[in-house]
């Protein structure tokens, strides 16, 4: 016996929020990612200033809040 079922409104609105919920978490960890590889740049000394302390301070702090702008994409998608 095989069934078939078609989409109904429920599960389609159910599958736009999931990949709503994975755009939108994936969108908060670029940031972090952009910072990670800046940040490994710099620790490495081959990018010129890109490793001076007040390059990679920024840095540090921007990676911070990349961070926390990730965590409350997570808690707010947990939701």
């Amino acid at each position: 016996m095989e069934t078939t079922s078609a989409p109904t409104p429920e599960t389609d609105d159910n599958g736009r929020r999931r990949w709503l919920r994975r755009t939108v978490l994936g969108v908060a960890c670029l940031p972090l990612a952009v910072i990670g590889v800046l940040h490994k740049m710099g620790r490495s000394d081959d990018f010129g200033v890109l490793g001076e302390w007040y390059v990679m301070v920024p840095l540090t702090v921007a990676g911070v809040f990349a961070w926390l702008l990730m965590e409350k994409a997570v808690h707010r998608l947990a939701r």
